[in-house]
């Protein structure tokens, strides 16, 4: 397996050399190395599994398929909608975000939630050219079933009934669940989900397939997966970058550094940020075995807008956060130059002569120095613009990172308990509703 990395990861200002005394430091993270020895028998039985897991499917998805799967529908079709939410749309959106054709021949749009203001926008969709992708691991996702059956009177409509089966794809698991037997009665295909949760399931049919219609180079991105699940293997805590950032994002946590907050200085990378909230608030946010209630706080910036909006905050405010800062370091080669007639300007001056890239490049320069300064940890990750090797890399990274932390606090990562109680209120409460007939 090669070990060519595109990632860059600096994180040298989390540590006692980037921050003095408010760091932490290699034999700290060293320490924690026994409270791993059973997640490192479970990683070795994720990869070696003969069925899917989250770990192993940037080896065992087929890649091949999704691919046929996706020439034909982008061959077929000018649009393709995506029903779902959380995990069965998130990691799709921020590979099409991310990494998509800016030009698609297919267009793919992710509706994931059942605001009506924005549904109504799809009465006007002409149906015989778009493809529309339902997905829900359980089948029985309400808000995915009620965009379904909602739109379904619509497409009958404008396709006839024996067309519209044509228009639907299903992605599923649970042949039990509504969305399954809703696809049999309509004899519209179904691709099964495989038997992982959702927010982990991005490397997967139910991310790679969106993805792939998109124009995403889904190949690259499972190419720097695999090489990074094979790093994250290495039983040294040094050597193994999700040991050793995530036990560092641990170490952090227990000083009160409980708000993990995300600032990527690119704007299509906001779209990794609305993918890893869940992933990490879902599968931290837990009551331990001792009745602990345990969690990191996942939260925003945008650079460089939020340098004049929180910026201040995160300087001089209460020391309870780790930030995380994903850039491009292209950008510096990007954009217009600003132009020297105006230096005799004074606020002009410094301006003059450099690309927006490089005024881009020099605030995060100087917001990240100015943070270590005062003692704030903070990490950078770097990638270059539509780099599917690096992305891959980022996401198994961030995912066994987060699987390191909740092994640490003594937590399961890939259960949601508490979730429940809302989705049995909801049904509750909608049951309070007087339903009006539609049979008038």
């Amino acid at each position: 397996m090669s070990n060519i990395s595109r990632l860059s990861i600096d994180n040298t200002n989390m540590f006692e050399k980037g921050i003095g005394d408010r760091g932490i430091t290699d034999n700290d993270i060293e320490a924690l190395s026994p409270k791993l020895d059973n997640l490192r028998n479970e990683i070795q039985t994720w990869l070696n599994s003969e069925s899917q897991t989250f770990f192993n499917l940037p080896f065992k998805t087929n890649v091949k398929a999704i691919k046929q799967k996706g020439q034909r529908i982008a061959r077929d079709f000018k649009r393709t909608i995506v029903f779902g939410i959380g995990g069965s749309s998130l990691g799709g959106e921020m590979l099409v975000r991310v990494l998509g054709d800016a030009n698609p021949k297919n267009i793919v749009s992710f509706y994931d939630n059942v605001d009506p203001s924005t549904m109504i926008t799809l009465e006007d969709t002409k149906w015989d050219e778009t493809l529309l992708l339902v997905i829900s691991k359980s089948g029985n996702t309400a808000e995915t079933l009620s965009q379904f059956l909602t739109i379904l009177p619509v497409m009958e409509h404008d396709l006839g009934y024996d067309k519209v089966a044509e228009h639907v794809l299903v992605i599923t698991e649970n042949k039990e669940g509504a969305l399954f037997q809703l696809a049999s009665e309509l004899d519209i295909e179904v691709i099964e989900h495989p038997p992982v949760g959702g927010r982990f399931a991005v490397l997967s049919v139910v991310g790679l397939l969106p993805a792939y219609i998109g124009g995403v180079d889904i190949a690259g991105v499972m190419e720097g997966a695999r090489a990074m699940a094979q790093r994250c293997t290495e039983d040294d805590m040094l050597e193994n970058p999700a040991f050793y950032n995530g036990a560092a994002q641990y170490l952090h946590a227990e000083r009160g550094r409980t708000i993990s907050l995300v600032m990527p200085y690119a704007d299509n990378l906001r779209f990794i940020v609305n993918w890893f909230r869940q992933l990490w608030a879902e599968s931290l946010g837990k009551i331990d075995k001792d009745g602990n209630h345990k969690g990191l706080t996942p939260t925003e910036a945008h650079g460089v807008t939020d340098q004049h909006s929180q910026l201040q905050l995160l300087l001089e405010g209460p020391d309870d956060k780790l930030i995380t800062f994903i850039t491009d370091p292209g950008f510096r080669f990007m954009g217009r130059r600003v132009p020297l007639r105006f230096q005799h300007i004074p606020a002009v001056k410094p301006l003059a002569g450099h690309t927006i890239g490089e005024l881009f490049l020099s605030e995060l320069k100087a917001t990240r120095t100015t943070l270590s300064r005062r003692g704030r940890p903070n990490r950078t990750f770097a990638l270059l613009e539509r780099d599917a090797y690096a992305i891959g890399e980022l996401i198994i990274l961030l995912e066994m990172e987060t699987i390191v932390v909740a092994e640490l606090m003594g937590v399961n990562a890939f259960d949601q308990p508490a979730v429940e109680e809302s989705k049995i209120l909801t049904r509750e409460y909608l049951g309070d509703i007087k339903v009006v007939s539609d049979m008038i």
